[in-house]
């Protein structure tokens, strides 16, 4: 595989497949594990990021973020085609998982830290439009979240890090790991039809169930009852922000609304 891989010939006789991958891949090149369209031998279970593909052809990369807005917050991202040298461990700054392939590492900065190609070309802006709020506008943004995730409901990221990257809305509503969405489209996006079903039903189900616990309690206080439903209402609106959002920046179908009101609860 190595020497193919540094065989331009059969990169060229790859095919681009716009539809999303039948079932998860893991990159020969950056080896990050994936599900988005991409590149596919007709001869072989290969699959390459976009990304990895276009960056093989480039003599040089570099991209340059600057988060932060001032000269000592920018970083020069340059592209590497190989792996950490020595085997050494490196974790990318966007996601926190570790660098194990191919990967950017920032020139300026004396401690070294990493992208993933695919991380580093992540879009700065995206606007998505849910039936609940309308038109919501997302940036993303690096460093220690102002509020907490959306998805995991805390701060900092699973490895217990405050640092990585994330989307926030302009509003500040809504505030975004971008770790939490990617392993969210990794695992869950794509499941088989019973279990989707079998999911939508146990939402349905639980929704039905809080309809006649909220019956037989009418007689709490109002204040707690309202309460109940403003929380209801942001997990939906949450959710629906979520199922566009997700598959808008992996290009994958949207995902099951049952689905992800499953995973926030």
């Amino acid at each position: 595989m190595h020497m193919q891989m540094e065989n331009n010939h059969y990169l060229q006789q790859l095919r681009f497949m716009e539809k999303p991958a039948e079932s998860w891949y893991r990159c020969p090149l950056c080896k990050e594990r994936d599900v988005r369209p991409c590149y596919m031998s007709t001869h072989d279970s290969y699959h390459i990021h976009k990304e990895c593909y276009d960056l093989f052809f480039c003599k040089r990369s570099s991209i340059v973020f600057n988060f932060g807005g001032t000269s000592r917050s920018r970083c020069d991202f340059i592209f590497h085609k190989k792996a950490l040298v020595g085997g050494g461990k490196g974790v990318c700054d966007a996601c926190r998982d570790d660098v194990k392939g191919w990967f950017y590492e920032c020139k300026r900065c004396r401690k070294p830290h990493y992208l993933h190609p695919c991380c580093a070309h992540l879009p700065i802006k995206e606007s998505v439009h849910t039936c609940k709020e309308g038109e919501i506008v997302l940036v993303l943004e690096a460093g220690k979240c102002p509020s907490n995730c959306s998805i995991c409901e805390i701060k900092k990221l699973s490895d217990g890090s405050s640092s990585g990257w994330y989307y926030i809305s302009r509003n500040g509503k809504y505030c975004i790991h971008w770790s939490c969405m990617k392993h969210m489209a990794l695992e869950e996006w794509k499941k088989d039809d019973e279990t989707e079903i079998e999911i939508e039903n146990e939402s349905e189900t639980d929704i039905e169930t809080e309809t006649e616990s909220q019956s037989e309690t009418e007689n709490e206080t109002e204040t707690r009852y309202t309460l109940g439903k403003v929380m209801g209402c942001m997990a939906e609106a949450t959710a629906e922000l979520l199922n566009v959002f997700i598959p808008l920046i992996f290009g994958l179908p949207p995902l099951p609304f049952g689905l992800v009101l499953k995973l926030l609860k």
